[in-house]
């Protein structure tokens, strides 16, 4: 007589159990169900900021869940980025992660996290060209004789960085070319491009995006971007191999990086969201604008592009006598 209730209380608890195993796939299947926050290692108002702030838009709409933008700046962007390594490993908080990501550890000691154990690669988000553009006042007009005029000229050719990436960056073309370099450091890229319209020093590299209103209006000259290839958004600038500096090649990028531990299907569905919402056509016009190219990826290929970096800049640190502070 009870073998039917025994039967029915079996069926119901091998059911119930049923369900318990299947919610965190459920739970990971509904991402994201709550706000979702990006944090921006930079102060607001940059490239890496607003190119952030479009693609949060346009994923908030995907998603149909508010997309937050939180600027954490400092300490080359240590600060913000060790924020989120610390964080919960849901998908809840990102990292918009700079070209600089991999290389932290050339310059600080003690960043707070590991960024190749401690976070986690999801996609690039864009990329842009570096310009190498100097003070009209100075005689040159390619890197080729930018570079014949450093060695002609010891102590008269001062270049303004801001940041591990601008530093690297010229490091690398002052040991291709050959000459000794004078440095002036400034906290961020607009403070150096405004002391090179003031002729406060005579050479940056900066963006592209950057350096581009004062390039046409004249007051300041471009020698060439670090490409193989023109750049879609200043085609007239020569490339590196035209402006006698072969090999100098370097470019920027932005991506999404995750804590460790955040489950790979949250980590593929952002990597795949993001790829959908940089085929959006405002959302291309408005990178393209700010002179960004909009470009996704896997996360496996955001995480070679990371290894490549990180590997590329150790010996021009060395050189460069660079010691993490």
């Amino acid at each position: 007589m009870n073998t039917p209730r025994r039967t029915f209380l079996g069926f119901a608890a091998g059911a119930l159990l049923l369900a318990a195993a299947t919610l965190p796939t459920a739970a990971q299947a509904a991402y994201p169900d709550r706000i979702v926050k990006i944090v921006v290692p930079f102060a607001p108002g940059g490239s890496s900021d607003s190119a952030t702030r479009i693609l949060a838009e346009q994923l908030g709409k995907q998603w149909k869940q508010p997309v937050m933008v939180e600027n954490k700046p400092g300490a080359n962007g240590t600060i913000g980025a060790a924020q989120v390594a610390r964080s919960e490993a849901d998908g809840y908080t990102i990292l918009l992660a700079p070209v600089s990501i991999g290389t932290v550890k050339l310059f600080v000691k003690n960043p707070g996290f590991d960024p190749a154990t401690d976070l986690l690669p999801v996609t690039q988000i864009a990329r842009g060209d570096y310009v190498l553009s100097v003070h009209k006042d100075v005689p040159v007009n390619t890197m080729g004789e930018l570079a014949e005029y450093a060695r002609k000229n010891p102590g008269k050719l001062f270049d303004g960085t801001f940041g591990q990436s601008s530093m690297l960056a010229f490091q690398h073309f002052a040991d291709l070319m050959n000459f000794q370099r004078e440095n002036a450091q400034y906290r961020g890229e607009a403070q150096a491009v405004n002391a090179l319209v003031a002729g406060e020093v005579q050479v940056v590299l900066s963006t592209l995006t950057a350096a581009k209103p004062f390039i046409d209006s004249g007051r300041i000259k471009p020698l060439g971007i670090p490409a193989k290839a023109h750049s879609p958004i200043a085609p007239n600038i020569k490339t590196a191999d035209e402006s006698g500096a072969k090999g100098f090649y370097v470019d920027f990028w932005f991506g999404l990086m995750v804590p460790k531990g955040t489950p790979d299907d949250v980590r593929k569905k952002i990597a795949a969201d993001v790829a959908e919402a940089l085929t959006k056509k405002e959302v291309k016009e408005r990178l393209y604008s700010m002179g960004l190219i909009a470009k996704s990826s896997t996360p496996e290929e955001f995480s070679k592009l990371i290894q490549y970096e990180s590997v590329r800049w150790v010996e021009t640190a060395k050189r460069a006598r660079l010691e993490p502070q």
